[in-house]
């Protein structure tokens, strides 16, 4: 299975900015070499996109948001992305022009909410304010100009797996009703790292070790369905969804699994598997024509489950 063309300078280039060890390092200096890879592969902020910060009230507390409005919005659908980062690293700086990207691509609001990070506050903590900042949102739709019957939950790796268990939440507990899920490289089976796994470029299992460790530092959480979805959560009643998957990434058999769960339920699913690309490859959109096709094609599919016509949507 030969990478994309692109793809060996990008994860060289990767792993000079962010050892594949950064995880055993003090957790200051990992969030910091994860943030150095948005100087590695700098992307602007496309024109035609408006980026407030912003806050939302759940019962008792008050949850930041990252908002994002292109110049000509084709309709009143929200994108609520949720960034990856193993629940450790990452913020709202490190996924700032994807999200403007995604915002500027599907013509659509694009909020990208904030939330506190393992290993200092685990699982549930991060979901919650998740789940909390959506509920906000849907309380403020007239403020914030959106249709709260057209909001798709979307993330990628560790954020695929909160806007899983989000659309779980949201069921569960009679909350906002999604029309979609777009997802990337969704982890959802914790239970095969929690002593390590094999390695993949760019995702080893130390990593995804340690990640499961942080999250859910009990060993009894890893296999909570909000966790792990694969292996206890209840597949009815969530929303139409996409899934980009990569074929050299670890997590691929997620999204292949979660794609199978979804159509025993007679949930419309729609799974693509990149071929050629790893994980965490957007980031490489801007050296591998075929990681741009694939980005460019997520956002088109955001943008439909959010109930606009596909050519309606900027390519």
């Amino acid at each position: 299975m030969p990478l994309a063309d692109g793809l060996h300078t990008f994860i060289d280039r990767c792993n000079r900015a962010m050892p594949p060890d950064f995880y055993t390092r003090p957790l200051v200096e990992q969030r910091a070499l994860y943030l150095g890879l948005t100087r590695e592969f700098p992307y602007e902020v496309p024109p035609d996109v408006t980026i407030t910060d912003d806050v939302v009230a759940h019962g008792r507390r008050r949850l930041s948001m990252r908002v994002y409005r292109p110049r000509s919005p084709v309709g009143r659908g929200l994108l609520v992305y949720i960034r990856g980062g193993g629940f450790v690293v990452g913020s709202l700086e490190t996924h700032n022009t994807v999200v403007a990207e995604l915002a500027s691509r599907s013509r659509l609001v694009t909020i990208a909410p904030d939330f506190r990070m393992a290993p200092e506050h685990p699982f549930p903590a991060a979901l919650e304010d998740c789940y909390g900042a959506l509920c906000g949102i849907v309380v403020e739709a007239a403020r914030l100009g959106i249709d709260p019957d057209r909001i798709v939950i979307a993330g990628d790796s560790s954020g695929a797996n909160m806007a899983v268990a989000v659309a779980m939440m949201a069921r569960d507990r009679g909350g906002p009703r999604l029309c979609g899920q777009a997802l990337i490289s969704p982890v959802l089976d914790f239970t095969r790292w929690r002593r390590g796994g094999a390695d993949a470029p760019l995702l080893t299992g130390g990593e995804m070790e340690y990640y499961t460790a942080c999250y859910a530092p009990d060993p009894g959480q890893v296999a909570h369905p909000y966790v792990s979805p694969l292996l206890r959560g209840a597949f009815d009643g969530l929303p139409p969804a996409y899934l980009m998957g990569a074929e050299l990434d670890s997590l691929r058999v997620d999204a292949e699994a979660y794609a199978r769960h979804l159509r025993a339920h007679r949930i419309a699913v729609d799974l693509v598997i990149e071929p050629g690309l790893v994980h965490s490859a957007v980031r490489a959109r801007g050296l591998c024509p075929q990681v741009e096709d694939a980005w460019a094609r997520y956002c088109s599919r955001a943008a439909r489950l959010a109930c606009v016509e596909e050519d309606h949507v900027a390519k």
